[in-house]
């Protein structure tokens, strides 16, 4: 039996070639993040800051400890504070923004001893959704607040 050399690889050296090529692929897929993470990642953040916002208005109606939230937009993130009676305070917490978010400019908002907020308005923008951002409104009321998403207006206005 007569055996031809013909070029190309064998059975090891495929295998081998593509189980390489199917570690890359692996790690390379698992790196970078899909769009729905990225969605499930946005929902986590609002649903977690619903649970320490409510948490901070019932902490400082039951206390009578005054709270600050701070929205940072320099940090990326949203802290709350213990407000003691000198005006100073405590670091209760940080929650970090996703990386597809932004807060347009700082703010502090404070809740008083009877967990009523001040009123403020904070700009979220994602980048999930480019023509859209998101406002937190911090209401009167116990606690108050309202998530809505507005439209980006092509004008005056926009930045």
């Amino acid at each position: 039996m007569l055996k031809s050399n013909r070029p190309g690889f064998t059975l090891a050296e495929t295998v081998v070639v593509l189980g390489l090529i199917g570690t890359l692929l692996l790690i390379s897929i698992e790196r970078f993040p899909t769009r729905q993470r990225q969605l499930n990642d946005e929902t986590a953040f609002w649903q977690r800051l619903d649970t320490l916002w409510q948490q901070n208005v019932l902490i400082a109606s039951t206390t009578g400890q005054r709270r600050l939230v701070a929205f940072s937009a320099e940090k990326r993130e949203v802290s709350f504070n213990a407000m003691n009676a000198d005006d100073s305070f405590g670091s209760l917490g940080v929650l970090k923004l996703p990386n597809t978010m932004r807060i347009k400019t700082h703010k502090d908002i404070q809740i008083q001893k009877n967990g009523h907020p001040q009123l403020a308005v904070v700009i979220f923008k994602s980048t999930l959704h480019p023509g859209e951002k998101q406002k937190f409104n911090a209401l009167m009321g116990w606690g108050a607040y309202r998530v809505a998403t507005v439209k980006d207006a092509q004008g005056f206005y926009s930045t």
